[in-house]
């Protein structure tokens, strides 16, 4: 069954379990797919020394 990344929620993914090969994956991405492919908003948290608590900027 093919993978729709649209489909998928809008939480980040730390890890994900590649189930198609290498050739089945490069099939997928289409000039047309990658023409249209929108990238992820990158959220990065800070590390718990970077955090500072509120009114301390």
């Amino acid at each position: 069954m093919r993978h729709d990344p649209s489909e998928e929620p809008d939480a980040g993914v730390a890890h994900i379990e590649v189930t198609q090969t290498h050739e089945e994956i490069l099939e997928y991405w289409t000039d047309e797919r990658m023409a249209e492919a929108k990238p992820r908003e990158l959220v990065l948290r800070p590390e718990p020394e970077e955090q500072h608590p509120a009114g301390e900027d």
